[in-house]
């Protein structure tokens, strides 16, 4: 083992023990982390470190649509929204749970799962001003639930797009390979957490029927623009493919539009809404990560799972699904499945009588790598901005190891399902 990778492997475990006891804010972590993997000289080239290792798609993502919902957020849109999901709920706590769950997983496997949680947490948390209720139980399964309609279509989820591209897999490919053991996934998760959270979801919201739309709006004009702006930026996203449009590209633009149109003499005041503190912390994690890819440690770790395999199709099935699934909840998924790709393309040259047809892996690929992340607060992007919008506009704060409670037991369930599912059906 070279020093590099003993380094890389060190930096990487002493800030994961910061983060899970929050010792230190998670920020100061990620940034101290990535900053001793450049001075120690994990990477053999500084210089390209934020070329290859820092994902600027999803960071200005990020910004984009941190501003976007800022803007938004003054015409009183998410009020208005939550109140005709409290209007539509008719007094049930597990009816609203349902609603927002469910719409959350539909959004998430067309649009980017960070732009989903920016839009429905902060409705979320208007339900929950108006009401007075506890805004945990439905943040936490939105959270679940992006991650799990993110898994269902080539688009949903970068892991899919980076394997639909790999494997040459269409559309309908996922939502007929995926879209059975996604709904049991979805249906066993939430029905986990109601029975898990039934205290808290058993508030009754009868006095919330009688809330008046109209009044949730602050500004009719600036509402009437939201609205517009809201579906122009889902159309963009839904065919940024056809349009060669990059998700960020799509955030920064509505950014600047609804800046402009709205609020253009409040620039600097918006521009404070945004949560500067898990940007940075995004980027700290990236190149922390990026210390594992560089080394060599993510790639060796994919060759060994074709070891323990031994040469069995659906042993390698199962490795590959819940190894992903647990790594996923600790590190980005990107960068794993760019160095799973070409191990599941390698399969068919090492034993071609064995793995003549790698479909099969690739659902397990995508499965494991799509799911894992719900295991912990830093295992997705939208965990990390769900938990972040939660702290900043309603200040409540989830432990990681309170979320991890949950998380993983939500990954468990995932796991057993994608590979009941994966060895009935291959």
């Amino acid at each position: 083992m070279s020093y590099q990778t003993v380094v890389a492997v060190s930096i990487f475990l002493i800030s994961y023990f910061f983060l899970i006891t929050e010792r230190l804010n998670r920020m100061l972590v990620a940034l101290f982390g990535a900053t001793f993997m450049l001075i120690f000289g994990v990477f053999r080239d500084p210089a390209i470190v934020y070329k290859e290792y820092v994902d600027f798609n999803t960071i200005f993502l990020l910004i984009g649509m941190m501003i976007f919902v800022a803007v938004m957020k003054k015409s009183g849109i998410f009020e208005y929204f939550g109140a005709l999901a409290l209007k539509l709920s008719k007094g049930s706590m597990v009816k609203l749970y349902l609603y927002m769950v469910s719409v959350v997983a539909l959004a998430s496997s067309i649009l980017d799962n960070v732009t989903t949680i920016l839009v429905f947490v902060p409705i979320t948390l208007a339900i929950a001003d108006a009401v007075g209720l506890d805004p945990f139980p439905l943040v936490l399964g939105e959270i679940f639930s992006s991650n799990i309609g993110g898994a269902l279509t080539l688009i949903g989820d970068p892991p899919n797009i980076m394997i639909g591209s790999a494997a040459g897999l269409s559309f309908m490919d996922f939502i007929v390979n995926l879209g059975p053991a996604i709904v049991l996934i979805f249906i066993a998760t939430h029905t986990m957490i109601i029975f898990l959270l039934r205290k808290k979801l058993s508030v009754d919201l009868t006095d919330a029927k009688g809330i008046e739309l109209t009044k949730a709006v602050t500004n009719r004009k600036n509402f009437r623009i939201s609205i517009v702006l809201l579906v122009i930026t889902t159309f963009l996203f839904l065919f940024q493919h056809e349009l060669h449009l990059e998700s960020s590209t799509i955030a920064l633009l509505m950014a600047a539009l609804s800046l402009t149109i709205m609020d253009r003499k409040n620039v600097e005041a918006t521009l404070e809404e945004v949560e500067w503190s898990t940007i940075l912390f995004f980027i700290g994690l990236f190149v922390v990560v990026g210390g594992l890819e560089e080394t060599g440690v993510l790639e060796n770790f994919a060759h060994l799972l074709i070891k323990l395999s031994r040469g069995s199709y659906h042993r390698t099935m199962l490795f590959i699904t819940n190894a992903s699934a647990v790594i996923s909840a600790f590190i980005d998924n990107i960068p794993y499945t760019a160095t799973m790709i070409p191990v599941v393309e390698s399969m068919k040259k090492i034993n071609p009588e064995t793995f003549s047809n790698l479909n099969p892996l690739w659902w397990s690929l995508s499965l494991g790598a799509c799911l894992g992340g719900n295991g912990t607060p830093i295992g997705a992007s939208a965990n990390i901005i769900g938990l972040a919008v939660l702290k900043k506009y309603y200040g409540k704060e989830i432990s990681f190891v309170k979320f991890m409670a949950y998380g993983m037991l939500v990954v468990l369930v995932s796991m057993i399902i994608s590979s009941v599912y994966l060895m009935v059906r291959y």
